[in-house]
C-alpha cells in the first residue's frame, strides 16, 4: 500500500520516519512532498492509497490540493494534519471526505490507529472491487482492459501471491457461508464467492501466503466436510483449477474453465472433490454407436420386453460412456433421447403410466454422477417392466412415507434412514417422492418441521431450544437459521408478529 506524506516541515517527515513502523502498518511504498505543487504532482503520478496532508503549505494549501485533483483520479484516503484547531478548516476537510483531522504535535498512537483503520477499509473496498470484477468475468468469460487494471491493483493491495478458482455445486448453500467455511479451512485465503445459478457457485481464492497444490485439495475436502456437517443430505461437488502465481485478470477465464471441467470430472470419478486434468474428456459419440443403441432399445420394447436383456444393453452402453469419457452434458442428452425412444415405443395403453415423457434434462442433471444415472436408467427399465405386467404401487409407497414424516417430524428423517425403513433404495425414494409429490423429499421434511415449529411458537411459550429439539433439529442455532430462511423472520419475530405485537 502506497503512502504520501505532504508537509512543509522537514522535521515532521523525520519524526514520522523514526517513530512509525510503516511496514507493520501495511505500507510498502512512501514518498514525501514539501509544498502544494509537489504534492499535487505526486497525487497524480504516484497515485498513493493514503495521504498524510498538511493543511498549510507553500504555493497551495492541502485543501486546495485536494480540490484541484483531477476528478478522473480516485482520491486517496486522506488524513489532514494541522496546527490550527479551527472549525472552518475542519468543515472544509469533511466536505472533501477527509477521513481524519489531527492536530499538531501529532499523537503517534492516534496516527497508528488511524492508519490501521484506513488500511483495513482499503482492504475491504478492494475485496468488494475484486468480487464485482470477478462476477463480471464469470458472465463475460473475457477480461477487458479496464478490468485488467482494476483487478491487478486490487490483487496488489490485497497482497495476493497465488490464486485458484473453485466450482462448487450444491443446493441450500449461500455465498457468506461458503466464504466462511473456506476461510476456516485456510486463514491465508481471501475468498470471493459468486453465485452464477441456483445451485452453482464460482469461487475465486486469493491466497496471501503461498501454499502447495496439494493443500488446495485438502482445503476443498475440509470445506466439503463443513458443508456436510451443516446441511443434511448434501449433494455437493467441488472442482478445483490449477494454482496460479499472483492473480492476473487475463488468466482468470482459463482458471474458470479449468474449475468447471474439474467439477465435471466428478461425473465419472464419483468423488465430490476433483482437480483439473488436461484432456479429461473426449469428443462426441459416433453416429454409428448412436444409431445402433437407438435401434436396439426400440426393438426391445416393440417386441416382448425382456428386462434382463434391457439391463445388459444399458450396462454395455454406460461402460462405453465411461471408457470414451464423453462429456457429461452429452451423456445426459443421449440418456434423455434413449428414454424418449423407449417411451415412444411403448404401446399407447401403458405409455402414460411410465411418465418417461415427463423426464427433462434438469431431472437427469440432478443425478450428479454416471453411477447414479445408470441406476436411474436401470430402475426405469424395471419400472417399465412392472407397468407392462401389473399395477403401479409407487403412489401407495410415497403416501406411506409422507404419513411417516407427518407423524415423526421430531425423529431422524434422513433419506437413508427412511429408505431403509421402507426397504427401498434412497435414490429411488428421492426420485419417486419428487415424482409423486412434486417436491423434493428433504424440502418436504423442512416444510413439515417449519409448520409445526410455527404452530408451537404461537400456541406455547416454549423456548426456541425446546421447539428445536421437538421438531428434529440438533441445536437452536441451526433451527433459527432454517426458520429465518423459510419464513424471512426469526422465531422471536414470528411469534411477536402473529400475536399482534411489534418487532
Amino acid at each position: 500500500m502506497k503512502l504520501l506524506i505532504a508537509d512543509d516541515q522537514t522535521s515532521l517527515h523525520t519524526f514520522l520516519d523514526k517513530t512509525m513502523d510503516w511496514t507493520a502498518l501495511g505500507i510498502t511504498e512512501i514518498k514525501h512532498a514539501y509544498d502544494g505543487r509537489e504534492t499535487l504532482q505526486h497525487l497524480e503520478e504516484f497515485l498513493p492509497d493514503i495521504v498524510i496532508l498538511d493543511i498549510q503549505m507553500p504555493f497551495m494549501s492541502g485543501i486546495e490540493t485536494l480540490q484541484q485533483l483531477d476528478h478522473s483520479i480516485k482520491k486517496p484516503k486522506t488524513v489532514i494534519v494541522s496546527a490550527h484547531d479551527e472549525f472552518t478548516y475542519a468543515r472544509e476537510a469533511l466536505r472533501l471526505d477527509v477521513y481524519q483531522y489531527l492536530l499538531k504535535p501529532l499523537d503517534v498512537v492516534l496516527l497508528k490507529k488511524t492508519i490501521l483503520e484506513l488500511t483495513s477499509a482499503i482492504h475491504a473496498e478492494q475485496q468488494s472491487v475484486l468480487a464485482h470484477e470477478f462476477g463480471k468475468l464469470v458472465h463475460s468469460r473475457s477480461a477487458y482492459a479496464n478490468s485488467l487494471a482494476v483487478v491487478e491493483r486490487a490483487c496488489g493491495l490485497l497482497k495476493l501471491q497465488q490464486c485458484a478458482v473453485l466450482q462448487i455445486e450444491g443446493e441450500s448453500l449461500s455465498e457468506p457461508l461458503l466464504a466462511e467455511w473456506l476461510l476456516k479451512a485456510e486463514p491465508s485465503l481471501i475468498p470471493v464467492v459468486y453465485r452464477k445459478s441456483r445451485d452453482k457457485y464460482s469461487c475465486l481464492l486469493g491466497i496471501t501466503a503461498p501454499i502447495p497444490e496439494s493443500r488446495l485439495l485438502e482445503l476443498c475436502q475440509e470445506t466439503l466436510s463443513r458443508i456436510q456437517a451443516h446441511i443434511p443430505e448434501p449433494a455437493v461437488s467441488i472442482g478445483a483449477s490449477r494454482m496460479m502465481d499472483g492473480c492476473h485478470a487475463d488468466q482468470l477465464p482459463e482458471l474458470l474453465e479449468q474449475s468447471e471441467e474439474a467439477g465435471m470430472l466428478g461425473f465419472y470419478t464419483c468423488d465430490p472433490v476433483n482437480a483439473y486434468q488436461e484432456e479429461a474428456f473426449n469428443g462426441a459419440w459416433g453416429m454409428q454407436h448412436f444409431q445402433s443403441y437407438e435401434q436396439a432399445y426400440r426393438e426391445m420394447v416393440v417386441r416382448e420386453f425382456a428386462p434382463e436383456a434391457a439391463r445388459k444393453l444399458t450396462a454395455e452402453m454406460f461402460d462405453y460412456f465411461r471408457s470414451s469419457r464423453i462429456p457429461p452434458e452429452d451423456v445426459y442428452s443421449l440418456v434423455l433421447h434413449f428414454l424418449y425412444v423407449i417411451a415412444q415405443s411403448i404401446p399407447s395403453k401403458g405409455r402414460s403410466s411410465t411418465k418417461l415423457d415427463n423426464i427433462t434434462m434438469d431431472d437427469l442433471r440432478s443425478y450428479r454422477n454416471i453411477r447414479e444415472l445408470e441406476l436411474l436408467f436401470m430402475r426405469l427399465i424395471d419400472h417399465i417392466a412392472s407397468i407392462m405386467k401389473g399395477p403401479n404401487l409407487t403412489e401407495d409407497m410415497v403416501m406411506r412415507v409422507k404419513q411417516y414424516v407427518d407423524l415423526n417430524y421430531g425423529e431422524d428423517l434422513s433419506l437413508q434412514m427412511v429408505a431403509d425403513r421402507f426397504g427401498v433404495d434412497r435414490f429411488q425414494l428421492s426420485r419417486l417422492f419428487k415424482q409423486e409429490m412434486n417436491v423434493n423429499y428433504w424440502n418436504y421434511v423442512i416444510q413439515v418441521r417449519m409448520e409445526k415449529a410455527a404452530e408451537l411458537l404461537l400456541r406455547t411459550e416454549e423456548k426456541n431450544s425446546v421447539i428445536a429439539s421437538v421438531t428434529g433439529f440438533v441445536d437452536e442455532s441451526h433451527f433459527s437459521r432454517t426458520f429465518k430462511k423459510y419464513y424471512d423472520v426469526s422465531p422471536k419475530q414470528y411469534r411477536q408478529l402473529h400475536r399482534g405485537e411489534k418487532y
